[in-house]
């Protein structure tokens, strides 16, 4: 192996021309974490982020918050999977058709999921989509992927609605299964914030009642929990997961309109939909299926057509109890 001392300029060049796209792109900074979590099959995330950020270093100056966002993005996306412990772990090939085109959703950067589906793919933000889908079944089945029906993909049929009957079920959770008081803070104390909504708006809030709660672990981690009344450093609480603690603000936020506003922006033929906060990963993947991010708008602003309005803005309605209001 021959070593070479290159200038930070060419590093920027040479990181280009590998990434196709500027260093510190979106599509770029997914293709390194990407690379990076395929590479070691597994491996912590912040130890993962962090050793990015070192090896890029030397050529761009990266903030690590831009980075820890697009890493939510791949797990959102499914490109990447985060299992509770704060670990990465990398995921198979899926495919899932719509129409005249496909989106790809796989640990594997996209040059090489290119060259092993043999055929271009094209890459918006984290999402990636194929327009080629002659032969694609058998394509994908010769990297040991699968193909998705567009509803298993999304999993709508196996989430409940975010209404009261799903913070019901979470109450009886609590008295069945309840945790200790504090049993999370082994490690130190944990600044719980509420989710609290008012007519105002609904936000998380340093407070000392709620139910629903959310605080950031001493490791960079989260922990979501469900109680009574107070806060689980003091009272009983239940874990949530990521998407039971979304479908749960959607469900608290239901009971004042002004909290759960879907506003909707039409020009022309698009039609660019803004929601409330960070949805359940079951309308998320429905949606990301059905409509393209805004870019840098961190999941909160999509683009659709006048075509699919309708359907869409009914569906997150009735799931998540959003009032439309056009704009």
């Amino acid at each position: 192996m021959t070593l070479s001392h290159v200038t930070r300029e060419e590093a920027v060049k040479r990181l280009a021309q590998s990434q196709a796209g500027a260093p510190d792109s979106i599509e770029a900074l997914c293709e390194l974490v990407r690379a990076e979590v395929h590479a070691r099959k597994h491996a912590p995330r912040a130890a993962t982020l962090s050793r990015i950020a070192r090896l890029l270093a030397p050529a761009i100056t990266l903030d690590e918050q831009r980075l820890d966002e697009v890493c939510d993005a791949l797990e959102r996306e499914g490109d990447v999977m985060l299992n509770p412990g704060g670990v990465l772990y990398a995921t198979p090939t899926r495919v899932v058709a719509i129409g005249k085109s496909a989106r790809v959703f796989s640990s594997l950067p996209t040059r090489a999921l290119a060259k092993a589906l043999d055929r271009d793919i094209s890459a918006k933000g984290a999402s990636r989509t194929t327009t080629s889908v002659d032969g694609l079944t058998e394509a994908v089945a010769n990297v040991s992927g699968v193909m998705v029906p567009p509803e298993t993909w999304s999993g709508l049929d196996r989430s409940p609605t975010a209404d009261a009957a799903f913070l019901a079920k979470l109450d009886q959770r609590l008295e069945w299964q309840a945790l200790g008081a504090g049993s999370l803070e082994k490690d130190g104390a944990l600044e719980w914030r509420a989710w609290q909504v008012s007519p105002e708006g609904a936000r998380w809030r340093r407070s000392s009642e709620g139910q629903l709660w959310w605080a950031r672990t001493r490791f960079g981690g989260h922990c979501r929990a469900w109680t009574a009344s107070a806060s689980p450093a003091t009272s009983p609480f239940v874990t949530l997961s990521p998407d039971d603690a979304d479908r749960a603000r959607f469900a608290l936020s239901r009971k004042v309109e002004a909290a759960s506003v879907l506003r909707v922006a039409r020009s022309g033929k698009r039609v660019t939909l803004e929601v409330p906060g960070w949805l359940p990963r079951p309308e998320y993947r429905w949606l990301s299926l059905h409509a393209a991010s805004v870019t840098d708008s961190k999941g909160m602003r999509w683009e659709i057509s006048t075509d699919s309005e309708d359907q869409i803005t009914k569906l997150l309605a009735e799931r998540l109890g959003l009032v439309v209001e056009a704009t």
